[in-house]
């Protein structure tokens, strides 16, 4: 299990080994922190035949069914898919009201439950508020106003916190990556998101962008090809522009260089801070705000005239 969440594990464990663990939880925080782990440790624990001191056993029939990836009394929905249909939580609410093949409960695990319509949220509420006997429903979520309040209220929930930035460092460098507090920063502090950051060599796409950015009130031209960088993974690009502009107006307030989210650009940054007023870094800030929101996976059909709306705008 990531290190990060071994104190949350204890205390889900303790939990269960206590009778606590009721029939539904929201296992909610950042994504790139392996919430995942979690939520297939609890299940194990709760379909184990032989636990101990609030861990599986880990060789039981269960454990080894687990292990194998076909345990009859286990469901999960997949996390491809960009929504979750109400059909699909029908079948799982279907699986949660049959009789346990071997006896010791039921698990069905919504990894990303946000992504849920609203017709299947609905569906799910009524599994919710009639819950079969001797099962566990294990939601996921990293952004956990997208679900209903009243989902959310009729969950025991757990939150899951961000790392300290040394923990996160000293992890990535047992991984084999010799991390910066700049690539943590950028990556919200989520440790397998800097992990997939630095697997990928993003550092490159990022200087680039941001570069060609700060040069686009001089050079103009720039703005067709800025906007084919921003169509690729969108809301991770957009969100490096918006730590830019945060950093230019750091910047103009005094901040000091290991202020910045992104203190291995803060030439960036300062001229930014130099050439624009507060004002229009202020008014940039906000419609990317407004952009990133609207250019959330489903929500536009061609998201390109937005992003070139918004560069446009800058200019």
């Amino acid at each position: 299990m990531y290190p990060w969440l071994i104190p949350h594990w204890r205390a889900l464990s303790q939990s269960a080994e206590a009778g606590r663990l009721g029939h539904a939880w929201l296992l909610q925080g950042d994504a790139g922190l392996g919430k995942e782990q979690l939520a297939d440790r609890l299940a194990r624990l709760h379909l184990c035949h032989q636990p101990q001191g609030g861990e599986p056993c880990d060789h039981c029939h269960s454990c080894q069914l687990i292990d194998k990836g076909n345990h009859p009394d286990l469901g999960a929905l997949p996390s491809e898919s960009k929504t979750i249909g109400v059909d699909a939580v029908r079948e799982l609410s279907a699986r949660l009201q049959r009789s346990a093949q071997l006896g010791h409960g039921k698990v069905v695990i919504i990894p990303d439950a946000e992504r849920m319509t609203e017709a299947a949220a609905n569906a799910l509420l009524k599994t919710l508020e009639e819950p079969a006997g001797d099962s566990l429903l294990l939601l996921i979520a990293s952004q956990v106003s997208r679900l209903l309040p009243t989902i959310r209220s009729r969950c025991h929930k757990h939150v899951c916190h961000i790392p300290p930035e040394a923990d996160t460092l000293n992890w990535l460098a047992e991984q084999g990556h010799q991390g910066t507090l700049a690539q943590v920063r950028i990556c919200q502090g989520a440790p397998l998101r800097v992990l997939h950051y630095l697997e990928q060599d993003q550092d490159k796409a990022r200087q680039e962008l941001l570069g060609g950015f700060v040069q686009l009130v001089q050079e103009p031209t720039r703005i067709s090809g800025l906007c084919s960088q921003l169509s690729q993974d969108t809301q991770v690009r957009l969100h490096w522009l918006q730590l830019l502009l945060c950093d230019a107006l750091k910047t103009q307030g005094g901040c000091g260089h290991q202020q910045l989210a992104m203190p291995d650009l803060a030439t960036f940054s300062h001229e930014l801070a130099e050439r624009h007023s507060s004002e229009q870094l202020l008014d940039a800030e906000q419609r990317l705000v407004e952009l990133k929101a609207a250019c959330q996976p489903g929500q536009l059909s061609n998201p390109t005239i937005h992003l070139m709306n918004w560069l446009s705008h800058w200019l």
